[in-house]
């Protein structure tokens, strides 16, 4: 992720190459109850309830759509100023988060392929056959270290690839040491 170039907020893959995005639907930004079992679980709220939901559906000027975003913001952040507006943009609203007491938010993500349901396809024009690649975006305030927002990106499976840094734990900083592969009968101690 890194700073979206074009206005005050954050960009998140896919849309980190320099390219201008566009709004396939209005942007929507309401309260609504928060009926998904697993993101409930991953905001840390019980099911049912009412929160601040972002939906945007976004591509690259003159494609079809790339994603489906949903957003979804925990109460106690819900007070914040300008998230429930829908001109807050993408990325934007992230940022209002991080003012409103949450800096710095950190991001966990959990990637998965499924096949869409049938409003996802019609969103991103394609078949209902096609998979889709689903990121769970999860946002913990730097101030308390607990979920603030969690997004879901739908992303048509033929539009998307995703490449990932590996990075080595302390215990394998270190090279292997060599390792003797010695038979007993030609150890000369024994």
């Amino acid at each position: 992720m890194k700073r979206n170039a074009a206005a005050t907020g954050y960009s998140f893959p896919p849309a980190t190459r320099q390219e201008v995005w566009r709004q396939h639907t209005v942007p929507v930004a309401a309260v609504e109850p928060l009926n998904d079992p697993r993101i409930a679980e991953l905001l840390k709220v019980e099911p049912g309830t009412r929160v601040l939901r972002r939906f945007l559906v976004s591509g690259p000027e003159g494609e079809s759509p790339v994603q489906v975003s949903t957003s979804w913001i925990h109460p106690r952040a819900a007070a914040v100023p300008g998230l429930d507006s829908p001109a807050a943009g993408p990325g934007g609203w992230q940022h209002r988060l991080e003012v409103g007491g949450h800096w710095p938010i950190t991001w966990m993500e959990i990637h998965r392929a499924r096949m869409p349901s049938t409003r996802e396809a019609a969103l991103l024009e394609v078949a209902v056959s096609l998979p889709v690649l689903e990121i769970i975006r999860v946002g913990t305030s730097g101030d308390d270290g607990e979920p603030v927002e969690v997004t879901e990106c739908v992303v048509a499976s033929d539009r998307v690839e995703t490449i990932h840094i590996l990075h080595r734990d302390e215990s394998a900083r270190e090279p292997w040491p060599e390792v003797i592969n010695v038979r007993a009968e030609d150890d000369p101690e024994r």
